[in-house]
């Protein structure tokens, strides 16, 4: 009698919310011998003792790899079970689901957010980030950390992980730079930017392949607040939009 829950991330030690008591009951009515059932005293927190149920749980299941990970995997075989000694009862009960979907309603943010959101994330580790104009850059999402990355290969990879469109329209080949930047998207003004625009800063004096004479030379994400997070040198940085004076233009992007 399996049912749909809601599942918007994969639930590892140390997660919190509502969607980690909702995996608690659900396993606690399915296998209370394994994490017994505690009703309202269920906390929000993915802790040690939690994670040794699910790799028990996953053990007796029959699912690999029993990592103590709630992945898409343990979470539909949690969805095909029912309580003990209750086969009409699915392991989701109704207080559970309905904690599940609140938890994902709320976790759901905007493309914008999300394409912030991975900036900030690889700001934060930017002492791992190498600065390197390398061709093809590495894409990939967060929790994943790059070895290098540009200015032009920062941003793109922020609309990747953000589920955007590739700003370069490349098809996020990894081959874009400035050049393809500026060749997409639209000019707008200062006052008209939004989380996830792009800033262009530097004005090339001699043309060449990629770069006509006045086209900017460099790329930063603003996001918000006057801020932008820019990638132009190791480590990256988080400086005030205008923290150069070359300012080229801002650019928007259908996100």
């Amino acid at each position: 009698m399996a049912i749909k829950v809601a599942f918007c991330r994969p639930l590892i030690l140390g997660a919190k919310g509502k969607d980690v008591i909702a995996h608690k009951r659900a396993i606690s009515r399915a296998a209370p011998d394994i994490y017994p059932w505690m009703g309202a005293k269920f906390t929000p927190i993915f802790g040690g003792r939690f994670e040794t149920a699910v790799v028990r749980y996953q053990k007796r299941r029959g699912i690999t790899p029993a990592s103590g990970k709630i992945g898409r995997g343990t979470h539909e075989d949690l969805e095909k079970s029912v309580a003990k000694n209750k086969p009409t009862e699915p392991a989701f009960d109704p207080l559970a689901v309905k904690m599940a979907a609140e938890f994902c309603g709320e976790f759901e943010k905007t493309t914008r957010e999300k394409v912030v959101e991975a900036g900030f994330y690889w700001y934060s580790r930017r002492s791992q980030i190498s600065y390197s104009q390398a061709r093809p850059f590495a894409l990939g999402v967060p929790l994943w950390i790059p070895d290098q990355w540009d200015c032009s290969g920062f941003v793109t990879a922020c609309y990747y992980a953000g589920e955007a469109g590739d700003p370069n329209n490349r098809n996020f080949d990894g081959h874009g730079y400035t050049g393809t930047l500026i060749s997409n998207g639209v000019k707008i003004a200062q006052n008209a930017l939004k989380p996830g625009d792009l800033i262009f800063y530097g004005f090339t004096r001699v043309a060449k392949p990629g770069f006509p004479i006045g086209s900017p030379t460099h790329v930063a994400m603003y996001v918000g607040d006057g801020m932008v997070l820019s990638n132009g040198s190791y480590p990256m940085g988080y400086y005030h939009y205008n923290y150069r004076s070359d300012l080229n233009h801002f650019r928007s992007y259908s996100i």
